[in-house]
């Protein structure tokens, strides 16, 4: 465990921030078709895992995502996951383990983009969803906690329905039950 955690602040630490008032680095543009968030598997005590539920989004019903983050130009990655599990969920969480990544070829009409996301299994310390940010997206969402067989099995059928990397987060809730048994 504490060579997980050595890793995964090497690579939080990995570049030098940029101005904030500078244009987003990490995030996807036409002339740099590249994006780059942070994920989390976040459990409770009862080893439930957390996931927004969508019953509507961008034309498409009962959606089940992991909280995804974007990197910001003046923050690291764990400084990104702790900003987006307060933002999603109102939560603070003790990171357990970096999980690897999920990438993929997002096909969009706007903006097509290869998007990468790097998955950190958490571990719930504080949980008020009412300070949730509701002008984001993902603020919009319920908050499900659900069994972490009950989600892989909903993001294994989301991820054939939808036919996109992002969409079948399963593998990385298995990493994640692999690393906390331990």
């Amino acid at each position: 465990m504490k060579t997980a955690y050595a890793l995964l602040t090497v690579l939080a630490t990995a570049y030098l921030p940029l101005s904030a008032t500078e244009k987003p680095f990490f995030q996807a543009s036409s002339v740099q078709p590249y994006h780059l968030s942070v994920g989390a598997v976040l459990f409770n005590d009862e080893g439930q895992v957390a996931c927004h539920h969508f019953k509507e989004i961008l034309g498409q019903k009962d959606v089940y995502i992991l909280m995804r983050e974007s990197v910001e130009n003046d923050e690291n990655i764990l400084e990104t996951l702790h900003r987006g599990l307060k933002e999603e969920f109102g939560a603070q969480a003790a990171p357990i383990a970096f999980l690897g990544s999920l990438s993929g070829f997002l096909p969009d009409s706007k903006l097509s983009f290869d998007k990468t996301t790097l998955y950190i299994a958490c571990k719930v310390t504080s949980w008020h969803p009412e300070e949730r940010n509701l002008n984001d997206l993902e603020g919009t969402s319920m908050i499900e906690w659900l069994p972490p067989e009950t989600l892989i099995s909903i993001m294994e059928k989301q991820g054939k329905r939808f036919k996109r990397v992002d969409a079948d987060e399963s593998e990385m809730i298995r990493r994640a039950l692999k690393v906390t048994a331990q």
